[in-house]
């Protein structure tokens, strides 16, 4: 199924790109998703992302705007045409 993702940040600058399509299987996560785009992005993308075996702290995750903290986490289901994102949290004084 088709699942677009929308890097922000350093991500869209790594990425060259503001959307991408993704194919990922039904029943795919967020997870798994954002594996397709490290495969995609490579180890500098994996280097943005992940902080270990776990998505980076730093981050936010988003399905179709809700940040997916607030649903199954990296284990929310995504369906079609779903649109994933990831930023960078935003600091500052």
């Amino acid at each position: 199924m088709r699942i677009m993702f929308k890097p922000f940040g350093p991500l869209r600058r790594l990425l060259k790109e503001n959307l991408i399509e993704i194919e990922v299987p039904s029943g795919s996560t967020v997870r798994e998703v954002i594996s397709r785009v490290i495969e995609i992005g490579g180890p500098n993308a994996n280097r943005l992302i992940m902080n270990g075996p776990r998505i980076s702290g730093n981050l936010i995750v988003l399905l179709n705007g809700k940040d997916v903290a607030t649903l199954s986490g990296e284990a929310t289901l995504v369906s079609e045409d779903d649109v994933v994102s990831i930023l960078p949290h935003v600091q500052g004084g």
